[in-house]
């Protein structure tokens, strides 16, 4: 009798547990575990205008008998790029299954593009089991979220503001900026030039291989090359079309920046007029009197003196010679 009375005190004291000290004690009636892969982490789709979009499923089995309530929580950075959204609670029938879902949006485009693919934002999904205002159990699953590798170098080719004359060349600027969120680096440039064959881009080699960081909202490490057109001296007067590509090592996309130059011929030497185009007018017609020239009176009075003085030599008295 001594030792039947120890083990109904025992008993006593087990029926006088709560419910949830008794279910703990017989292990737990329930799990919650991510249907979603998230190992090692859950990587987001981003499209080019830096719109973020995902999804996590997470599963919750009730091997009890009695309907099971869950309070959800969810508890990340906000201040992050990722803005997430999932339901309250759960409420699930007794031995069955059943999932949520929590969906991923982004915040402003300035805040994910920042977002190092390097970095993470770690989220934990708490729930909590409910009896009224009781919590009987509590269960957390972690994730770590991130983003894609973007790769995005864009061209800029600044148009020479200097004339481009036949045989002179001009120099211009190409600034590469990197508008994705990871390093990348240029493969190879080219330059193309369309309706002016005799017009040459120098210097491209320069950008082979060359590093460049990711540019800020400034416009901060952008790359910056100095190139040079060169116009032989028998190009002709036109407009040339002159685009210049980079070749990006992170994705393999081409892209390409264009502008127009304008080159000028140098001007030909007006001919000079022949006699012929000489007009009539300027010249005129000149009268037989216009061609022979009064002389001055001076002269006039001059030789009238000296045919006077001859005159009077000539009349010699006849008298003196009887």
């Amino acid at each position: 009798m001594k030792q039947v009375a120890p083990l109904i005190l025992a008993l006593s004291l087990v029926l006088m547990l709560p419910v949830g000290h008794a279910q703990d004690m017989q292990g737990p009636s329930w799990e919650m575990g991510w249907v979603t892969d998230v190992d090692p982490k859950y990587i987001v789709d981003l499209e080019d205008d830096w719109d973020v979009t995902g999804e996590l499923v997470v599963y919750v089995a009730n091997e009890g008998p009695a309907a099971l309530n869950l309070a959800l929580t969810y508890d990340y950075d906000e201040e992050g790029p990722f803005v997430l959204d999932g339901p309250e609670s759960i409420e699930v029938a007794g031995n069955t299954n059943d999932t949520f879902r929590i969906t991923i949006t982004g915040a402003a485009a300035d805040v994910v593009r920042a977002f190092s693919p390097s970095s993470s934002v770690e989220l934990v999904v708490v729930g909590e089991e409910k009896v009224g205002d009781s919590t009987l159990r509590t269960q957390e699953l972690e994730a770590d979220i991130t983003v894609p590798r973007m790769y995005r170098l864009v061209p800029n080719a600044v148009e020479p503001t200097d004339v481009l004359f036949a045989g002179s060349w001009v120099d211009f600027t190409l600034e590469v900026s990197n508008l994705g969120n990871t390093q990348d680096a240029i493969t190879t440039g080219e330059a193309t030039v369309r309706s002016c064959p005799h017009l040459t881009v120098t210097g491209m080699e320069q950008l082979d291989n060359t590093v460049v960081q990711v540019t800020n909202a400034n416009g901060d490490n952008k790359a910056t090359f100095t190139l040079r057109l060169e116009a032989s001296s028998s190009h002709q007067e036109r407009t040339c079309e002159v685009s210049i590509a980079v070749e990006s090592e992170g994705d393999g996309n081409q892209r390409s920046s264009t502008f127009n130059v304008d080159v000028s011929a140098p001007a030909a030497d007006d001919p000079m007029l022949p006699d012929d185009d000489v007009d009539d007018d300027d010249t005129g017609s000149l009268s037989t009197s216009d061609s022979l020239p009064w002389p001055p009176v001076g002269q006039l009075l001059l030789a009238c003196a000296v045919a006077a003085l001859f005159a009077g030599r000539n009349r010699e008295p006849k008298s003196a010679e009887k």
